[in-house]
């Protein structure tokens, strides 16, 4: 449900929004950083989380893609206690953009590491350190020629656990661009 709210988001925005000069460019650097909440539906609670994000324009509709992301996290560990842990992951891969307006909507496909520090339920499929596979999507808004604010929703699975390991972090972000 969550899913195709965001597709129709995406889409919407790009067919009701006045065409604009392209924005993006191959051998554009981007740097960028961000706020969101990760919620594991099954296991943890929702988070809050931080992310660091890096890309390369390999061409006009592709980017090398870098994403670092820390979340905070709790489960129950008994029926009065809670329990604290955070997960780090690093990711990358390529993204595909739609560069046609100053509204750029894209998605990703990475791949990388997940760790999760602080105790493991221990009855859940979660392992210390896993491979993690993930797909983005989101849109952009290129507010200047060097600064672009954005929305995006990952989903992450763990390899390992390919069916039961799922998160999704929806965040909020802020890039600047150079290099054009």
């Amino acid at each position: 449900m969550m899913r195709g709210w965001v597709l129709g988001l995406l889409f919407g925005a790009g067919c009701c929004l006045a065409p604009r000069h392209a924005r993006a460019f191959e051998r554009e650097w981007h740097v960028g950083g961000g706020l969101g909440v990760t919620a594991y539906p099954h296991y943890y609670g929702a988070g809050p989380s931080l992310g660091l994000n890096a890309g390369y324009g390999i061409s006009d509709a592709f980017d090398l893609k870098l994403e670092l992301l820390a979340v905070s996290h709790s489960y129950a560990s008994s029926e009065s206690e809670s329990e604290r842990g955070a997960s780090y992951s690093a990711v990358t891969g390529v993204s595909y953009k739609l560069d046609i307006l100053q509204w750029i909507p894209y998605g990703a496909l990475l791949i990388g590491y997940q760790h999760i520090s602080g105790p493991l339920p221990p009855t859940e499929p979660f392992r210390r350190d896993d491979a993690l596979l993930a797909g983005v999507l989101g849109l952009d808004y290129v507010a200047t020629r060097n600064f672009g604010l954005g929305l995006s929703v990952r989903g992450d699975f763990l390899l390992s656990t390919f069916d039961e390991g799922q998160a999704i972090t929806t965040m909020l972000r802020a890039e600047y661009h150079w290099g054009f």
